[in-house]
């Protein structure tokens, strides 16, 4: 039975090699921009439209998330673990220019 131990761990690990090269770097390198789902439906739109036309999807993943914890100032994003509110399509874009030069 132990014969049997080396292939089954070699070719357990060349799966596991394979997949991590088949992920893209879109996968593993993409920041995360939260978008409150629960304070203002519809700035979700807005961001995907942003990101998509300053050609930063491969950058920025858009996600809708729950509460951020400032409901009183919609709509609220979070992006690189910083609460942003009262966010407009026009604050989004200079927020994004300052983290992708």
């Amino acid at each position: 039975m132990r014969k049997g131990l080396l292939p089954f761990c070699m070719a357990l690990f060349l799966a596991a090699a394979a997949i991590a090269v088949a992920v893209p770097d879109r996968a593993m390198a993409a920041d995360r921009l939260l978008v409150c789902g629960v304070c203002d439906k519809s700035f979700y739109e807005t961001a995907v439209k942003v990101v998509a036309e300053m050609n930063l999807a491969d950058k920025v993943t858009v996600k809708k998330s729950s509460c951020l914890g400032a409901c009183s100032q919609p709509p609220v994003i979070e992006f690189k673990g910083e609460i942003y509110t009262a966010m407009t399509a026009e604050k989004l874009r200079v927020l994004l220019k300052k983290a992708y030069p």
